[in-house]
């Protein structure tokens, strides 16, 4: 029988709080029928051991080395064989019937190609999700700082076009966090681009699932708590460069030639920002092991 949802989650070193994001799925995903990928980026924590022994359901895929984000998730969505597909980051925790939410939110309205849910920090406050597509102004704003003069503004105004996270809308692309699509979707407009590794993957496909004329809400009633940036725990610097390098891919499959040359401005500028920073937190280490500093 085909299952309801299939779940994928990609791991990289993140073994105990995959184990709660796989617990807490039951309850996410009350009365649904589902089937759970998990693939692990050769994690040295033993996630994937964990993940045989404790989930013996659960379908592992164990890769030799990081084969990234995207092209991880899509070798379980090659073989996803559920109504709906998820992909849903481990550092998360699905609360009750949230998946079940998303899921019936879909069969309702069958003009909508994905949905994101409420998304919490891990102190229960908001996170936001369901934002407007990016563009090179508000890049330049975000990455200058000058969005940090009146952050306020500049979410309801420019990044999100709302104030009020506890309503249904209609938003341009939702968190890669957790995604839910139909699968019927993801097989007219593809799966995720493996021209990212990680970064931007979720923004470009929730494009192409709007070019195809498809819309992408934002449903509140489905509460999933992302614990941020558990799930990246690499160094920065090089998670900034891959950052600003799926920058770069997503202008040039989607924007316009005056906004893929914007772009290159812009992470030019970034580039030389947080060069800036990097070495700056260097000095100060080296000023510390001379105890130059304190």
């Amino acid at each position: 029988m085909r299952p309801d949802l299939s779940i994928v989650i990609v791991s990289y070193n993140t073994r105990e709080m995959l184990r709660d994001c796989l617990n807490a799925l039951p309850a996410g995903a009350q009365g649904l029928t589902t089937e759970v990928f998990v693939v692990d980026n050769n994690s040295p924590d033993g996630s994937i051991e964990m993940v045989q022994k404790e989930f013996p359901s659960a379908i592992c895929i164990a890769n030799r080395d990081n084969a990234g984000f995207t092209k991880a998730n899509n070798q379980a969505l090659k073989l996803a064989q559920g109504e709906f597909v998820v992909i849903l980051n481990p550092d998360t925790e699905t609360e009750l019937r949230s998946m079940t939410t998303l899921v019936n939110f879909l069969r309702e309205h069958p003009d909508t190609g994905a949905v994101g849910p409420k998304l919490l920090n891990t102190d229960g406050s908001l996170q936001h999700n369901g934002r407007r597509f990016p563009t090179p102004y508000r890049e330049f704003l975000g990455h200058s700082g000058l969005a940090n003069w009146n952050r306020v503004k500049f979410d309801r105004e420019m990044e999100y076009g709302r104030e009020d996270f506890n309503l249904l809308a209609e938003v341009d692309q939702v968190s890669g966090a957790c995604m839910m699509v139909p699968k019927r979707v993801m097989d007219e407009v593809g799966m995720l681009s493996e021209d990212f590794y990680m970064y931007y993957e979720e923004v470009e496909w929730c494009w192409r699932i709007r070019q195809a004329g498809y819309k992408v809400y934002y449903v509140p009633d489905a509460r999933v708590v992302h614990h941020w940036m558990g799930s990246v725990r690499q160094a920065s610097h090089a998670m900034t460069a891959r950052m600003f390098k799926s920058a770069l891919t997503y202008y040039q499959k989607t924007g316009t030639p005056r906004q893929r040359l914007a772009i290159r401005g812009v992470i030019a500028m970034g580039l030389a920002k947080y060069q800036f920073i990097y070495f700056g937190v260097r000095v100060k280490r080296v000023l510390r092991r001379l105890k130059l500093i304190r």
